[in-house]
């Protein structure tokens, strides 16, 4: 029998007026930006015990994507109407700055890692806005349309995925792209942590990654559906992917995934929604629509340490910034805190 080294501990709850699209985290992990996948952005805040909700925007047909910008007081959304809003959660009653870059619906967003630029991807179109000038230069056009973007820790070089491969951009000195092709439609686009490798999920049921010094690539295949799960461990030992009920765990430590086999990992019954480690430490959090929230140790643990039943099918998933706290948001418009407690 194994013995947990932590377990989730149930905290607040809360209910917004919305499907729970995407949840992110304010930088002194006390606030949640929400996306509606009706349209609604709503800032809750941690107060007393309890979490407080307020709606401050709203996207026509939908948000898509939200994301809070690196220690900073901003967060940005996007939705199906091609339009992004930055808002200031110190001054929530203003209104937002509303950038227009396209009608298109928009696909996602990234902060650099400063928090001097925010990517946006619309149609087959990235867009950089620059936070000091307020100003909005169009990256890119690529061939098909744009599905994830990634800054690396530098923040001089930005990852697009799409159909037919990752488009790397990069500024310094002076912008060049880079295309790695992939025939199979990518999902989502990953740097490591450590700089050394750029993974990609794809439709075909595979992960795909390139070596960044080299541009040699590799791929990981045998997954039952489209990999649209990726998570890196903080120092770029382990990769998490999913694309079913199972996670499957690649070891990127020594000479690396090839030719090895995966650690692979069994609770839920029903296909894992989201998976992310830890942001600092040694452990996974993944929801499945099995309305399950579980806790893992990879490389320690193959069976889960801690599960909870959420209050419907969970569809998005974040850690605090900390690490102490993991948020939970479904379909029916709940948003659920679990604290990590150590217990060895």
């Amino acid at each position: 029998m194994t013995t947990p080294t932590a377990i989730f501990d149930p905290l607040e709850s809360v209910k917004v007026d919305d499907f729970v699209a995407a949840l992110t985290w304010s930088p002194d992990s006390q606030s949640l930006a929400v996306a509606g996948g009706e349209g609604k952005v709503c800032l809750l805040t941690r107060a007393g015990g309890s979490l407080a909700v307020k709606e401050i925007g709203e996207h026509l047909l939908g948000t898509v994507a939200i994301q809070w910008q690196p220690n900073g007081s901003r967060f940005a959304s996007a939705g199906q109407d091609g339009a992004v809003q930055i808002f200031d959660a110190n001054q929530p009653e203003q209104p937002s700055i509303r950038i227009q870059p396209s009608r298109q619906a928009a696909a996602a967003l990234a902060w650099s890692p400063s928090g001097d630029h925010l990517a946006c991807a619309t149609g087959k179109s990235i867009f950089q806005y620059d936070i000091e000038t307020a100003t909005s230069t169009r990256v890119h056009d690529a061939e098909s349309g744009i599905t994830g973007l990634t800054y690396d820790k530098t923040g001089q070089t930005l990852a697009a995925s799409r159909n037919g491969g990752v488009d790397v951009h990069r500024w310094n000195p002076a912008h060049q792209c880079r295309h790695y092709t992939w025939a199979s439609p990518c999902l989502n686009v990953l740097f490591s942590p450590n700089g050394k490798f750029l993974v990609t999920g794809t439709q075909d049921g595979a992960v795909h990654f390139w070596y960044l010094a080299t541009g040699k690539d590799s791929q990981m295949r045998g997954y039952p559906d489209k990999v649209d799960c990726l998570s890196w461990r903080h120092d770029s030992r382990y990769l998490a992917t999913a694309a079913g009920e199972q996670l499957v765990i690649w070891d990127f430590g020594g000479r690396g995934p090839e030719g090895s086999r995966p650690l692979q990992l069994k609770s839920h019954s029903e296909r894992i929604q989201a998976c992310a480690f830890q942001p600092v430490g040694p452990y996974l959090a993944s929801i499945g629509r099995d309305w399950r929230l579980s806790l893992w140790q990879p490389g320690k643990f193959d069976i889960d340490l801690d599960a909870h039943m959420t209050a419907a099918e969970p569809t998005s998933l974040a850690w605090s910034p900390d690490g102490r706290f993991v948020a939970v948001g479904t379909q029916a418009g709940d948003v659920a805190i679990y604290g990590l407690r150590l217990v060895a």
